[in-house]
C-alpha cells in the first residue's frame, strides 16, 4: 500500500471546521504479520534499518505496514529484462529481496540468515560496505537455498569468502564493481550449477583454472580485472553463449576449441596480450554476433573462414599485427553493422564485397597499408555513417557513389595518395559533419563547392600536392629532351625535392631519340630513335639508356621507318611500339636476328602517334596523334577516340600507377609536366619543373614509383 499520511477530518462542538492535520504512521508490528513469520519479518526490518532505510531511493510499505509481502513493488529494466523490486513471497516465506539500484547505505544484516527459504537475494548497484571497507559477508554463506547472489556495484573489498562456495545451488553470482581484490576465487570450481559468472570490474589475480569444471556456464563477465595465464579453459564451457574477458593481462594463442561452442553469441578478449593467429575454426561460431579481439598481438592474415560468420554484427580486429589482405569473403557478413580493422599492417585492395554489407553503421580501415583505388561499391552501403579510410596508400580519385551515402556523417580520407578531382557528388551528403581529406592530391573548381568544402575542412587545400608528386624517395623519374635540332639530353627529375631537374650525362649530339619506356620488371630505360647521324645507324632502333650516365647501347633494329613512340606493357612486359606511316607494333628485344628485332604487327596506320601509354591493367593503350587522345582495346583489337580535344603537341605520355594519364609538351615555352583526367578529358594540374631547367621540348618520359 502507498506510504501515505492519514489525514484526521473533525468538526469543532461549535460547528466550525477544523484544519487537517497530519497523523504519523506508526512502525511495523512484526508480532500482527500473518503472511510470513515474525522472524522473517523481523530479519526485513533489520534489512531496513541496518542499509539506512529512510533514505532508500524507494521505501515503499518498508516498515510502515504489516504486510512486508507487498513492500516494494516498484518495476524496473535491465537489457530490455524487467523486475519487480521489492520483497517476492512464495507459500508464506521470503523467496525473493531485490533492492537494485536502491541507495542502500551500511552493512548487511547478519539476521538475514534467518531467510532459509531465500533463493534470490539482488543488492547490485548499492553502497553497501562503502563507508566501513567491510568484505563480503561470511555468513551469506548460510543461504544454501540461494539461486541467484547479485551483489555488484557496491565497496566490498578484499578476497570473495570462501564460505560462499556452500551455496551450491547457485545459478547466478554476480559480484562485479567492487574493490574486490585476491585471486579468483578456487571455490568457485565447486559451484557447478553457475551458468551466470559476472566478476568484471574488480581487482582480481590469477588464472582462469579455477572454472573448468563449471560446465554450464552460460554467460561469463570477467573484463576490467588483472588476471593472467591462458584462455585454454573457456573451451570447457559448451553451452557458453556470452563471455567477455577483455582489459585483462591474457596471454598465449586464441584456443582452436572455442570454434566449437556452437552457442556463443558474443566474444571479447580485446586489450590482452594475445599472440598468434587468428584461429580458423572460429569461422564455425554460426551463432557469433561479436568478436572483438582488438588491442593484442595477434598476427598472420584474418581468417577466410571469417566470412562464414552470417550472424555478425560488430568485427573489432584493430590494433594488432594482422597481415596479409583484406579477405573477399567479408562481403558475405550480411549482417555486419561494425567493421573495424585499422592499426594494423594489412596490405592490399579493399575488396569491392564490402559494398555488399548494407547494415554497415561503421568501417574503419585506417593505418595500414592498404594500396589501389577506393572501391565503387562502397556507395552502396546505405546505412554508413562513418567511413574512415585514412592513412594508407590509396590512389586514384574518390568515388563519386560515396555522394549516395545519405546517412554518412564522418568520411575520413586523410593522408593517401588520392588523386583527381573531388567529386561534387559529396554536397549530397546532408548529414556529414566532419570531412578529412588532408594530405592528398586532391582538386576542385567550383567556387560553391570549395566554399562547401572549406566549411567542412578548412585546411583542406593548403595540404594538397600534385598528383604525380610522390612522397616515395625511391621514385624513378626520367625525361627526355629534343631540341629541335637532332640533339638529345636525358635528364632526372625529383619530385620530393621541387621537381629538381638535373641533366643525366652529356648531350647526345646528332641522336634524334623519339621514344622512350621503362621496362616495368627490371626497371631498365629504353628509347627508340629517329634518324640517328651520329652513328649512322638506320631509323627504327632500339637502345639501352644507362640510369647513370645516359649513354646508348643499341639493341637492335626494328626494321622500320621512324619509332616515334613506344611503351612496355604492364603485365607481361612486351614491348609496343608506333612506326611512323606503319602502324602499330610489338617488339621482342630478346628475339634478335641480324641485328633486327622479331617484331609482330598489331595495327596498320598511316598517322602519326607521338605518344604511346598502356593503361594500369593492360588491357587498353593510349595514343596521342595531333589533338586526339586514342585508346586501342588488346581483347578485341578495337581503336577508338577517348579525347578528341588533347593537347596537339604531346609527344611525351605515361601512366602512373594510380590511373593518372601524364604528359609533356614539345613546346619551347612549357617547362611543365601535367596530369590528364582520361573520363573528364580535362588537364587536373600543371607542375613545373624547377625554373632554371632548360628542358622544356619533352620528347619522351618515364615514371615509376615502387
Amino acid at each position: 500500500m502507498l506510504n501515505k499520511r492519514h489525514l484526521l477530518r473533525s468538526t469543532s462542538l461549535i460547528g466550525l471546521a477544523l484544519p487537517l492535520l497530519p497523523v504519523a504512521q506508526a512502525a511495523t508490528d512484526c508480532t500482527a504479520v500473518t503472511d510470513i513469520p515474525q522472524s522473517e519479518c523481523e530479519v526485513l526490518t533489520d534489512l531496513y534499518n541496518s542499509t539506512d532505510g529512510p533514505n532508500w531511493t524507494d521505501n515503499m510499505g518498508w516498515n510502515v505496514t504489516n504486510t512486508p509481502c507487498d513492500w516494494g513493488g516498484v518495476s524496473y529494466e535491465i537489457k530490455e529484462d524487467t523486475y519487480l523490486k521489492g520483497v517476492v513471497c512464495e507459500n508464506g516465506h521470503v523467496r525473493k529481496i531485490d533492492l537494485y539500484q536502491n541507495n542502500l547505505n551500511g552493512p548487511i544484516p547478519e539476521s538475514i540468515t534467518r531467510l532459509t527459504r531465500l533463493t534470490s537475494l539482488k543488492l547490485g548497484s548499492n553502497n553497501l560496505g562503502g563507508d566501513a571497507s567491510q568484505a563480503i559477508p561470511d555468513f551469506l554463506g548460510e543461504l544454501t537455498n540461494l539461486w541467484t547472489l547479485s551483489l555488484w556495484g557496491n565497496q566490498f573489498i578484499g578476497p570473495v569468502p570462501d564460505s560462499l562456495g556452500d551455496l551450491t545451488r547457485l545459478r547466478s553470482l554476480s559480484l562485479s564493481k567492487n574493490p574486490i581484490g585476491g585471486t579468483l576465487p578456487t571455490f568457485l570450481g565447486g559451484l557447478t550449477k553457475l551458468k551466470t559468472l559476472s566478476m568484471h570490474n574488480n581487482e582480481l589475480t590469477g588464472s582462469l583454472q579455477p572454472l573448468e569444471n563449471l560446465s554450464n556456464l552460460q554467460t561469463l563477465w570477467l573484463y576490467n580485472n588483472d588476471l593472467s595465464g591462458t584462455l585454454d579453459v573457456l573451451s570447457n564451457f559448451p553451452v557458453l553463449a556470452e563471455t567477455s574477458v577483455s582489459y585483462n593481462d591474457f596471454s598465449g594463442t586464441i584456443p582452436e576449441g572455442l570454434g566449437d561452442l556452437s552457442h556463443l553469441v558474443s566474444f571479447s578478449a580485446h586489450h590482452n596480450d594475445l599472440t598468434g593467429a587468428i584461429p580458423e575454426s572460429l569461422g564455425n561460431l554460426s551463432n557469433l554476433e561479436k568478436l572483438a579481439l582488438n588491442s593484442n598481438e595477434l598476427s598472420d592474415s584474418i581468417p577466410e573462414s571469417l566470412g562464414n560468420l552470417n550472424s555478425l554484427k560488430v568485427l573489432s580486429l584493430h590494433y594488432n599485427e594482422l597481415s596479409g589482405s583484406i579477405p573477399n569473403s567479408l562481403g558475405n557478413l550480411s549482417s555486419l553493422q561494425e567493421l573495424w580493422l585499422y592499426k594494423n599492417q594489412l596490405s592490399g585492395t579493399i575488396p569491392d564485397e564490402l559494398g555488399n554489407l548494407n547494415q554497415l553503421l561503421e568501417i574503419s580501415l585506417s593505418n595500414n597499408n592498404l594500396s589501389g583505388s577506393i572501391p565503387e561499391s562502397l556507395g552502396n552501403l546505405n546505412n554508413l555513417e562513418r567511413l574512415s579510410l585514412h592513412k594508407n596508400q590509396l590512389s586514384g580519385s574518390i568515388p563519386e557513389s560515396l555522394g549516395n551515402l545519405n546517412q554518412l556523417q564522418k568520411l575520413k580520407l586523410h593522408a593517401n595518395e588520392l588523386c583527381g578531382n573531388i567529386p561534387l557528388s559529396l554536397m549530397n551528403l546532408n548529414r556529414l559533419f566532419s570531412l578529412q581529406i588532408d594530405n592528398n592530391h586532391l582538386t576542385a573548381s567550383e567556387p560553391a563547392f570549395i566554399d562547401w568544402l572549406n566549411s567542412k575542412n578548412a585546411t583542406w587545400a593548403t595540404t594538397q600536392t600534385p598528383c604525380f608528386a610522390s612522397s616515395n624517395d625511391a621514385c624513378l623519374v626520367y625525361g627526355l629532351h629534343d631540341d629541335g635540332l637532332n640533339d638529345t639530353q636525358f635528364f632526372t627529375i625529383n619530385p620530393n625535392n621541387d621537381f629538381e631537374v638535373n641533366a643525366l650525362g652529356e648531350t647526345h649530339v646528332g641522336h634524334d631519340i623519339e621514344g622512350m619506356a621503362m621496362h616495368p620488371e627490371t626497371l631498365e630505360i629504353y628509347a627508340s630513335s629517329g634518324d640517328d647521324q651520329a652513328t649512322g645507324l638506320e631509323n627504327g632502333y632500339i637502345y639501352h639508356v644507362n640510369k647513370d650516365d645516359g649513354a646508348l647501347t643499341p639493341i637492335c633494329s626494328t626494321g622500320l621507318g621512324e619509332v616515334s613512340a613506344m611503351s612496355f606493357r604492364p603485365t607481361d612486359a612486351t614491348l609496343w611500339v608506333w612506326a611512323d606511316s606503319e602502324g602499330l607494333f610489338t617488339i621482342d628485344i630478346n628475339q634478335i636476328d641480324n641485328g633486327v628485332c622479331d617484331k609482330t604487327e598489331i595495327v596498320s596506320h598511316s598517322a602519326k602517334v607521338e605518344g604511346l601509354a598502356w593503361g594500369v591493367e593492360g588491357n587498353i593503350l593510349y595514343g596521342s596523334a595531333g589533338n586526339v587522345l586514342y585508346r586501342y582495346f588488346s581483347e578485341t583489337g578495337a581503336v577508338e577516340q577517348a579525347c578528341n580535344d588533347f593537347p596537339s603537341q604531346v609527344e611525351a605520355l605515361d601512366m602512373l600507377a594510380d590511373g593518372t594519364l601524364l604528359f609533356g609538351l614539345h613546346e619551347a615555352s612549357d617547362t611543365r609536366i601535367h596530369s590528364f583526367d582520361i573520363d573528364t578529358c580535362s588537364v587536373r594540374e600543371s607542375i613545373s619543373m624547377s625554373v632554371d631547367t632548360p628542358y622544356t621540348d619533352i620528347e619522351g618520359m618515364a615514371w615509376r614509383c615502387p
